[in-house]
Formats: C-alpha cells, sequence, structure tokens
C-alpha cells in the first residue's frame, strides 16, 4: 500500500506526454547539469526509443544485459499496431520478471528515476515504461552496538528498509503481518514504512499513525530520530513517548504485542509505538534465560534508574539540610572528607556531574580506538588529582561515579538521556529545598507520567491504572508453556 504526498516541484509538472524530445527537455530541466543524468537512444527492432534513467542510483551493467541487449535482438519483422501497445508488449515478453509500470506523466517520471528506475519511452506513446533497477550499496546485517545481549540473536537492522523488512519477516512468518508504505519529508522523499499485525492494533491506534505520517510536516527525514519528533505528543515531554531498537527480536515482540512498528529507509534504528515507560526496562535477552534471573535484572534496572535519578540530589539534601539523619560514624566520617572543601555539597556535585558529562561525550566524539581510553582515564586521572587538590570530597566522587553507573543499566539510550537532564533538576530543587525539594520535585514528576500518554495509552501502563490481568511480564519474567504440556511435550490428564 503506497500513500505518498509529493508536492509539484515546478511549473512543468503533471504534463501529458508527448514526445521523446519533450521528455529529453523536461529531464534537462528538472536534473539540470549533473553528471550521473543518463538519456540515451536506445533501438527497438526498427524502432527508436529513449531510455533515461541516473546512473548513481542504478546498476548500469544490469541495464546494458538486461534491458538495451534484449531490446536490441528484437525482430525486426515484429510490428505493432501503436507504440503504447508495443510498450505493453514489451513489457510482458521482454520484461516479466522486472518489477515494472506504465506511467502517464513528467513528475511521476522524475520521481522514478530518483527512487532507480529506468525509463523506457518511444515516440507517439503517452506512457513511460519504468523498470525498477535500481543499485543500493547496503552495509551487511551485523550485531546491534547500542543493545548488546550476551545470549541471543546477534542480527541487527541496518539503514536498508528492504533488509530489515526481511528481517522481520522471517521472524514472523504471520499472513497477518502488514507493510504499508508512506512517503515523507517534502524534500527528502523518505520511503517509510508501517508495520504491524492485522488486527492486533487497535484500529484507533493505526489511525492516529497514519494521520501522523501524511501530515508530512517536514522538509527531510534523514533517520528515525527525525520521525521520532514528528511522532511525539503535542506538548513538553520529559520521557521519550516512542521507543526505538536496532534488534529484529525486540521489535518483532512488541509487534506480537499489539504495537506497530515503523521502519524509515536510511537508518537502522526502528520504532515502535506506543512506547509505555515498562517498554524502556524489558531486554529480549530477559526471556532468553531462567525467568527468576530475567525477573533479578529487571528489578535491578528500575533500582539503578531510581539511584541514577535520585541520588545526587539525596545526598545534597542529607549533607546539607538534614545531617541528623545520617549515622553519627559516617557522618564524622563525611565531615572529615569534607574539611578543606572550598565549595558546599551542591556546586561539588555539579562540577563532577558537569566534567562526566563533558568526558563522555569526548569520548563518544572522537575515534573509537582512543575515545574509550580517554573517557576512562580522564576520569580516573581528574577524579583522582580532584581529590588530592581538596576541590571535592571522596565520597562525592563515589555519589556521582555509581549515578552514572547506574545511567548505563537502563538498555534503551535515549531513556537514560532523559534520566541525565532530570537529575539536574533534583539536583537544583535538593541544593534549593533539601528534601522537601526532593519529594516536590517527585511529585510533579509522578503527575507528568500519569498525565503522559503514548497514542492514546497511559504512559504508567500496566501499573497505572493497576489490573492484576495486566500485570502479566511487567516486573516479574514469565515464560508461558503451552497449554497442558509438561516437560518433554508430555500432556498431563
Amino acid at each position: 500500500m503506497n500513500r505518498s504526498n509529493q508536492p509539484s516541484q515546478n511549473g512543468m509538472d503533471n504534463q501529458p506526454i508527448r514526445s521523446i524530445e519533450q521528455i529529453r527537455a523536461y529531464l534537462t530541466d528538472v536534473f539540470g547539469n549533473t553528471d550521473d543524468l543518463a538519456v540515451v537512444s536506445v533501438r527497438i527492432g526498427e524502432d527508436i526509443g529513449l531510455l533515461c534513467y541516473l546512473e548513481t542510483m542504478t546498476s548500469v551493467p544490469f541495464i546494458m544485459d538486461h534491458i538495451v541487449k534484449p531490446l536490441s535482438h528484437r525482430n525486426k519483422g515484429e510490428h505493432e499496431s501503436s507504440s503504447e501497445s508495443l510498450l505493453q508488449g514489451l513489457m510482458v515478453q521482454y520484461f516479466g520478471g522486472l518489477s515494472c509500470e506504465l506511467i502517464g506523466d513528467l513528475k511521476e517520471l522524475a520521481h522514478k528515476m530518483a527512487a532507480g528506475y529506468a525509463g523506457l519511452a518511444l515516440d507517439g506513446a503517452s506512457s513511460i515504461l519504468m523498470l525498477d533497477v535500481k543499485k543500493m550499496d547496503n552495509r551487511s546485517v551485523a550485531e546491534p552496538t547500542s543493545q548488546a545481549v550476551v545470549r541471543g540473536p546477534k542480527d541487527g537492522f541496518t539503514e536498508s528498509a528492504d533488509t530489515n523488512m526481511s528481517l522481520i519477516r522471517r521472524r514472523l512468518i504471520n499472513e497477518k503481518l502488514r507493510f504499508e508504505k508512506y512517503i515523507v519529508g517534502a524534500k527528502s522523499f523518505t520511503p517509510v514504512y508501517l508495520t504491524y499485525l492485522e488486527g492486533g492494533v487497535e484500529s484507533k491506534v493505526l489511525d492516529r499513525i497514519r494521520k501522523r505520517l501524511q501530515q508530512n510536516e517536514m522538509s527531510s527525514v534523514m533517520d528515525s530520530g527525525n520521525l521520532e519528533e514528528l511522532l511525539r505528543p503535542k506538548g513538553f515531554s520529559l520521557f521519550p513517548t516512542v521507543y526505538s531498537s536496532e534488534r529484529p527480536d525486540a521489535v518483532c515482540c512488541s509487534i506480537m504485542e499489539a504495537k506497530a512498528a515503523i521502519i524509515v529507509n536510511g537508518s537502522p534504528f526502528v520504532l515502535v509505538v506506543p512506547a509505555v515507560m515498562n517498554d524502556f526496562f524489558k531486554s529480549p535477552e530477559d526471556h532468553y534465560q531462567w525467568f527468576a534471573f530475567g525477573t533479578f535484572t529487571r528489578l535491578l534496572r528500575y533500582l539503578a534508574f531510581f539511584f541514577s535519578l535520585l541520588a545526587p540530589a539525596i545526598y545534597i539534601a542529607i549533607t546539607t539540610f538534614h545531617a541528623e539523619l545520617i549515622p553519627t560514624v559516617l557522618l564524622t566520617s563525611i565531615v572529615a572528607q569534607r574539611e578543606g572543601i572550598p565549595f558546599p555539597a551542591v556546586i561539588e556535585i555539579l562540577l563532577m556531574e558537569i566534567t562526566f558529562e563533558i568526558l563522555r561525550e569526548a569520548g563518544t566524539r572522537m575515534p573509537r580506538v582512543v575515545g574509550q581510553t580517554i573517557s576512562i582515564v580522564g576520569a580516573l586521572v581528574l577524579g583522582e588529582a580532584a581529590v588530592q587538590a581538596g576541590i571535592v570530597s571522596s565520597i562525592n566522587v563515589i555519589v556521582v561515579s555509581l549515578t552514572a553507573i547506574s545511567g548505563f543499566a537502563v538498555p534503551i539510550y535515549s531513556f537514560g538521556t532523559n534520566v541525565r537532564l532530570l537529575r539536574f533538576g533534583f539536583i537544583f530543587l535538593a541544593g534549593l529545598l533539601g528534601l522537601y525539594g526532593v519529594i516536590l520535585g517527585s511529585a510533579f514528576l509522578l503527575i507528568h507520567m500519569v498525565r503522559l500518554q503514548s497514542f492514546g495509552v497511559v504512559y504508567l501502563s500496566p501499573f497505572v491504572p493497576f489490573r492484576a490481568s495486566n500485570q502479566k511480564d511487567a516486573i516479574m519474567v514469565l515464560q508461558t508453556p503451552l497449554p497442558d504440556e509438561g516437560i518433554g511435550g508430555e500432556r498431563h490428564e
């Protein structure tokens, strides 16, 4: 199913096709003096046709072997009543194995050529035969880089939408699997595919997704991250409401859970909507291991999330405003470490947090060979030097380090990024109001999460509203066996 909203390029669009010279003039006007445009004359028996294509988007050897050569060997004694019937005969006789179609206006000719098609035209014919001969140099399927697992499939999505659809289709061998094509981007005309199981996703959710994709409000889509902004709910959101993944198994699991996936050509990340908070704490590996250990690791991720979000703020609040909550021995140790430190606890934490963010960004942008080394060595050297210089205390370095490590426990990178921003907000609240500020910020955050929705689904579901029947696989990792089957497939009477 192809739904495209493509604006006109210039006043020459939608012209009826009259002659080869008109086509040649139109292509010269639209594509200009680009070097990869090929508009050549070809012999079709006793007739002369026009073959046009972009060399950078097509396979020239394939065109010569499967189009030019068969046409040149056409029997000169064969004649058709008209040029139109000749094109239809060529489509059936010579190009039956290729994806081809007849089009009737010049605007569609330019779009098809830009997508990797070759056009074959004849004088006197009101249609052009478009042949799919695109050549795409794609990256081979490799292991995902952002969602690594110890046990589980090692294949990941690539930048080719065709490859990504194939990876999903191979796992979901289901006749109800659907791929709907959309063209998004007023200038880039990027192919986008909506993927779902027919009858699985609610029709209201699908209609909302289709409406967003058909709006075509963006000028260009270079990655699924551009489209993610289009799919976000209106207004300010502190949490991601669109799940993105490089793993075909994770996306297939989401599709089977009555969700829809969105594949963007040119991006190795596939989007899944609607997405709730619980989705960002799940890993496909949870179901590939013993259920007890999978449940334990999932609980550990929740604990790491709260520690990464609130640990620096609670440390500031207790040491600055509520020292009486700290045991005496520990308080004595903290006071001894902070002796001679010229900054209050909130400034200490901010200095270390900002320093760590700079190191993380530098390590990400530097070449891989030296990036991780620089990050680790820089953190160790700077942390030790700051403690020895009396700028920060040792307990401060410990809190910031554990906070940063906890932030990496969340499987989805985009969710951890939002936590990093929220952490600074809690630090400022704790520095101003102590624990009261932390409690106040937590209350506002909880209210925001309760009100937040992703395509009509409450963000905190299945916890809010709470129903015992909806808690399957929410916290505990449940492996559902086949009914009435025991170990080894034996049935129990």
